[in-house]
């Protein structure tokens, strides 16, 4: 006989881990079908593993559920044992230009209440940031910016759900979705299963499962980010992310530390055709190098120990798409661009809203709103056992992080 469930939810990325967590807490019975062999592989893999604090959203779904996620984020982080660095942000301006918008980005950050912002002389700039290069003309401080793992946090939130009773069905991709009176019918690659609602948290092919469904309300994008990792040598080059000015087309390179202390440069943007995690470009990464040269001198002087992409699910609109067809109970999660980290948990509330009010779906069971601390432990192959089930990890900020880190305590 065919599974059935309250909810199944295509992909395995932070949102989609960030929706089985939701909803299983909540009480609904959850199944969660990923593609790929391992949870967060595509668009999840190749983030920042910062934690935005939506200052420089524009209004709409995206700032309200990075909004509704930094209300919560930062217990939970606790709870589940997940490192987090509270570095805060220096944005920098290197001219005239790039200084005149300052009024601006402090004025929508405090139309959308998102966060303190402190404008900075040069010399308060040069005290608190004395490795940059010379030549700023100006800075504001952004003190709620954090950092955090990308690759475990997603992971330990789907691990939370299956021990309240959700099922994660790994390299089962969705061949098809097929709508009866009462159920969706997920045919995938690894069985048949049921659900009175289906949400598509698909990333880069979200708008290929709409379409499985009947349904044609957006096209992804691909935008590749190209990143350099350089050793955590250079640590205490930094004492915050350090931000470009924004233009009209692009927020910029940032340089910053990750939550394991290796300074990285990045995310370049570029559209590209492929949905498929793209190749390191050379001459990129020379841009890179430069762009390194020109915030912190010495950065390009300290190994480079990585050098990774990303490919983010853009789509034509700047906005998330969230959205509920109560005649199927369909939920579309879609174009969660570079944001999916810092917004997941609002996503994941929206989501059971839509479930729960629009859709009039009950859960059914009881709430289990407890979170039990993980057992996590990393090997120095690159993988970490989570409660007892080895995860691969997939995300390059984790493995240089946490496997030198593993390397070095075992010296």
């Amino acid at each position: 006989m065919e599974e059935t469930y309250d909810v199944i939810i295509i992909g395995g990325g932070v949102v989609g881990c960030a929706c089985v967590f939701e909803l299983t807490s909540r009480g609904f019975s959850c199944l969660l079908l990923e593609k790929n062999e391992h949870l967060a592989a595509e668009a999840s893999s190749g983030n920042s593993g910062m934690l935005h604090t939506g200052f420089d959203a524009t209004e709409g779904l995206e700032l309200d559920c990075i909004q509704r996620c930094q209300a919560r984020v930062f217990p939970l982080l606790d709870k589940l044992g997940v490192p987090v660095n509270h570095i805060g942000a220096t944005m920098v301006a290197w001219d005239e230009q790039q200084l005149e918008r300052f009024p601006q980005i402090v004025a929508n950050s405090n139309a959308a209440k998102c966060t303190t912002m402190h404008e900075l002389s040069c010399s308060e700039l040069y005290k608190r940031e004395p490795n940059i290069t010379s030549g700023a003309l100006g800075a504001l401080w952004i003190p709620g910016e954090a950092v955090t793992d990308p690759w475990l946090f997603p992971v330990l939130l789907a691990n939370d759900a299956c021990k309240k009773g959700a099922r994660i069905l790994l390299r089962s991709r969705v061949c098809s979705v097929v709508r009866n009176t009462e159920m969706w019918i997920v045919e995938t690659t690894r069985g048949t299963f049921n659900s009175k609602c289906v949400v598509n948290c698909a990333g880069l092919y979200g708008d290929i499962v709409n379409i499985l469904a009947g349904k044609s309300e957006f096209r992804i994008l691909p935008r590749k980010g190209q990143y350099t990792v350089y050793s955590k040598s250079a640590q205490n080059l930094l004492n915050s992310s350090i931000l470009p000015v924004p233009s009209d087309v692009t927020k910029g390179v940032i340089v910053f530390r990750s939550v394991y202390d290796n300074v990285i440069v990045g995310p370049t943007a570029e559209n590209v055709d492929s949905r498929r995690q793209a190749p390191v470009d050379e001459s990129i990464r020379l841009r890179l190098t430069e762009i390194a040269a020109k915030v912190v001198r010495e950065l390009p002087s300290h190994p480079v120990v990585s050098l990774y992409t990303g490919v983010r699910p853009a789509t034509d609109v700047k906005d998330y798409i969230i959205s509920a067809e109560t005649e199927r109970n369909w939920i579309t999660v879609g174009g969660i661009r570079s944001t999916g980290l810092s917004g997941s948990l609002g996503i994941a509330e929206k989501v059971h809203s839509l479930v729960k009010t629009s859709l009039n779906i009950e859960p059914d069971r009881g709430q289990s709103l407890f979170i039990s601390k993980p057992d996590v432990s990393f090997t120095r192959h690159g993988s970490a056992i989570v409660d007892g089930v080895e995860h691969f990890i997939t995300h390059p900020l984790t493995f240089a992080g946490r496997t030198e880190y593993v390397a070095n305590s075992r010296m």
